[in-house]
């Protein structure tokens, strides 16, 4: 349960709007998966890298941080269903109508980009860990991104 001070910083947050994104990549196993993220942000032009952030407690966490490579997908406006689907807690198989398998990783269909990684650095960080990937390929694609802001999905105004 949070105490009030948590809820308080927990409400701050969610007044700061960012993008919606899903790392994809094959598992240890042989599934494809993916997990949706919001704490994504760019480190570095030169060499190319981005960092995001990963709860330790996700049931996910042990077989991402093994991983050498993923793909950062930008979810675009219409992927709220990819978005809540990949959030929830061992839930995180991909469809096979909702990826294309790349020679790069597997690409969610209809983002708005994407952003192939190579693992760099874990960071650990209080509650979550800090992992920071170097870019090795990109693709942009039209579309508008799929944004959260007070703990919610939206879309943005045009």
């Amino acid at each position: 349960m949070l105490d009030e001070a948590n809820k308080d910083l927990r409400n701050i947050f969610s007044k700061f709007a960012t993008g919606v994104a899903a790392i994809t990549f094959e598992s240890s196993n042989g599934l494809n998966l993916g997990i949706t993220i919001n704490s994504y942000t760019s480190l570095s032009l030169d060499p190319p890298m981005v960092l995001w952030c990963l709860d330790k407690d996700s049931d996910l966490y042990e077989e991402i941080t093994i991983l050498d490579k993923y793909i950062i997908n930008f979810l675009s406006e219409e992927q709220k269903d990819i978005a809540n689907s990949l959030a929830q807690k061992n839930d995180h198989i991909l469809n096979a109508d909702q990826f294309t398998q790349t020679d790069k990783g597997l690409v969610i269909k209809d983002s708005i980009g994407w952003i192939a990684c190579t693992k760099n650095t874990i960071i650990d960080s209080g509650d979550h860990s800090i992992l920071t990937a170097n870019v090795y390929d990109t693709k942009i694609s039209d579309g508008y991104p799929l944004v959260f802001w007070g703990s919610s999905y939206r879309s943005l105004l045009r």
